[in-house]
């Protein structure tokens, strides 16, 4: 981590907010920047807080944060038509970082794909009744946004009863049964597209980041 960074944040836990901003004060233009620099390179492929990727995702589609850990990640305010009141539409959030290990391997590729933990199929119930639930799916390369993709929920419908089906055989789950992980790919919710999906954002060129997905994925971009 750069040393100023690591001073600045210990300034900021330790000691009150007018001895960090003495310390800033006194940082030249090009440490200030170098350190800002690496400050959002550490957030952004944090291995344990998805924040920022969700942040980035949600404000480049034109939705707005929903505060707190339960329920949906964003929403945005629609109106039907001229005369009724906007109503507010929510969204879930699956962004994916994947990123170059000192090796200059890659901790896996991007498939166009999320995750969504300990499933139910209550949970997946409740999606399905919720109005206008939009997917949104983005990817990142050691911290860099290559692609947002669009599209509602109910095309993983088909992908998820399939998943909960084998865990829970004849729709049975006992209390604290879930499924930890239901994951899909791209081609589960590639039918959508183009009718019902959108490419929200696509890098200017994907060639930088070709070796980082899937070859069908990258097809499946490119020709979007």
């Amino acid at each position: 981590m750069n040393k100023t960074l690591e001073h600045l944040l210990l300034v900021y836990a330790t000691r009150p907010h007018a001895d960090l901003k003495l310390e800033i004060s006194g940082l030249s233009r090009d440490t200030l920047e170098s350190t800002l620099i690496d400050l959002l390179t550490l957030y952004l492929n944090d291995a344990n807080s998805s924040t920022v990727r969700e942040f980035i995702t949600l404000r480049l589609a034109g939705y707005q944060p929903v505060e707190g850990k339960l329920g949906y990640n964003g929403y945005r305010m629609v109106a039907i038509d001229s005369t009724s009141h906007p109503e507010k539409h929510f969204c879930e959030v699956k962004p994916v970082n994947v990123y170059h290990k000192e090796d200059e391997s890659l901790s896996r590729h991007l498939n166009g794909g999320g995750n969504f933990s300990d499933y139910t199929p209550e949970r997946l119930e409740q999606h399905l009744a919720e109005p206008h639930l939009q997917m949104l799916v983005s990817g990142f390369v050691d911290g860099r946004l290559v692609y947002i993709l669009e599209f509602p929920f109910q095309c993983l419908e088909s992908r998820l009863r399939d998943l909960l089906a084998k865990r829970f055989p004849d729709n049975v789950r006992e209390a604290n049964e879930y499924l930890r992980s239901a994951s899909f790919s791209f081609k589960d919710y590639a039918h959508c597209f183009p009718n019902k999906g959108r490419m929200v954002y696509r890098a200017a060129s994907l060639a930088p980041f070709q070796d980082a997905l899937t070859r069908a994925f990258f097809r499946f971009l490119s020709e979007l």
